[in-house]
């Protein structure tokens, strides 16, 4: 192992490799507890990215998304129909639509998240010490500073 550490070239490749190995396990369970809705993963980010950002164009969702033009129009057809977006056109531009979340898309996403957070609260309370919830707390901005990487 400390041979690939070296043709890596970077000294903490393997708490990399473990870091990555326990984020991926931690969004699986997380991704878990979306047991109400039977919408995919795939399109509960897409109503949370058009939370985040408001209303984008479909091509900004799929850049956003990296999945391909084809894809993001299939979740928006799936999501429109079942009346979690809208379409609106550009006023400058009618060639144009922006998508973005309806009321009942806000409110099923608030919902989905609040079950996925309050499984997460429930097994850190069981699984951590408060002084373990101070690290954890302390660290968020650490990850925060990763996740808005982009080199």
């Amino acid at each position: 192992m400390q041979c690939s550490l070296i043709v890596m070239g970077y000294p903490d490749y393997e708490l990399a490799a473990q870091l990555r190995s326990v984020a991926t396990r931690l969004t699986r369970q997380i991704r878990k507890q979306n047991i109400r809705t039977d919408f995919s993963n795939s399109e509960i980010l897409t109503m949370a990215l058009l939370d985040q950002y408001g209303a984008l164009l479909p091509s900004d969702l799929a850049d956003l998304e990296r999945v391909s033009k084809q894809a993001i129009s299939q979740t928006i057809n799936r999501l429109f129909e079942a009346g979690y977006v809208q379409r609106n056109y550009i006023e400058t531009d009618k060639r144009k639509v922006v998508i973005s979340l309806t009321e009942k898309g806000s409110t099923m996403l608030a919902e989905t998240r609040r079950i996925k957070e309050e499984w997460l609260a429930k097994a850190m309370s069981e699984v951590f010490s408060n002084e373990e919830l101070a690290l954890i707390k302390a660290f968020l901005p650490l990850l925060q500073r990763i996740t808005d990487y982009n080199g």
